[in-house]
């Protein structure tokens, strides 16, 4: 009886081996092909859609968070779930992309429009907007905007509301039946913010909600800017 206890325990501890084993290098090549993009980007001028959408037609945009590491192309697709393990060339990859939610278009905005992103530990993709939670970001209010550049506009947001949360669907709605529930909407996020950054919204805004997840398991980092300025480039 003891022989054959331990060896249960052999046989569930060498699965055990296989399975960190298999998670370690899917990991790593996940890690090695997202450098290996960045390398890419690096050769493309960022504003240059005829030459993204070539990589991929899913390209809508490109956006960067000021004083982190976010600067991506924005891809949307028919679902919310796609670019979670495909990276912005399509490969699969969990390292994931930045994408636009599939009810959103940047060309003709919502109320809130909502972008995600993978908080990765390396912080890559939207992991490094950690750094928004901390005092010395913050402090700095030149650190508040956000732009979003697609192929016939650039949009400057402003950042009002940043904080954390338990999973939920709330903060990531798009349609609003009236002026009210968007001005409950709005009163809401603002109220949940960390930090008070001392902007103003209202129902005639425009929203840009970014989500991703925290490193503490089942909690994400939202934040929530409003656009400030639209200017054509065609």
């Amino acid at each position: 009886m003891r022989k054959r206890k331990w060896y249960i325990i052999l046989i569930v501890s060498i699965i055990i081996v296989f399975i960190l084993i298999y998670n370690i290098t899917s990991y790593y090549f996940d890690y090695k092909k997202d450098l290996e993009l960045k390398k890419e980007l690096e050769q493309i001028e960022k504003y240059d859609f005829d030459t993204l959408k070539k990589i991929n037609q899913d390209i809508v945009g490109y956006i960067e968070v000021k004083n982190t590491n976010v600067s991506y192309p924005i891809v949307k697709s028919s679902d919310n779930s796609y670019y979670l393990n495909h990276s912005y060339d399509k490969e699969k990859n969990n390292v994931g992309s930045i994408f636009l939610d599939y009810r959103n278009d940047l060309e003709n905005l919502s109320r809130n429009n909502i972008i995600y992103g993978h908080g990765r530990l390396d912080k890559s993709m939207f992991g490094s907007l950690n750094n928004l939670l901390e005092k010395d970001w913050l402090s700095n209010k030149d650190n508040y905007y956000i732009t979003v550049t697609t192929p016939n506009k650039i949009m400057t947001f402003k950042i009002f509301s940043v904080y954390t949360i338990d999973k939920e669907s709330y903060y990531i709605k798009t349609y609003f039946s009236s002026n009210k529930y968007f001005k409950d909407f709005l009163e809401t996020i603002m109220k949940r913010s960390i930090y008070n950054f001392g902007t103003d919204v209202n129902t005639t805004d425009k929203i840009l909600t970014l989500s991703t997840c925290k490193n503490d398991f089942g909690k994400r980092i939202v934040v929530h800017a409003k656009l400030l300025k639209k200017e054509e480039t065609s």
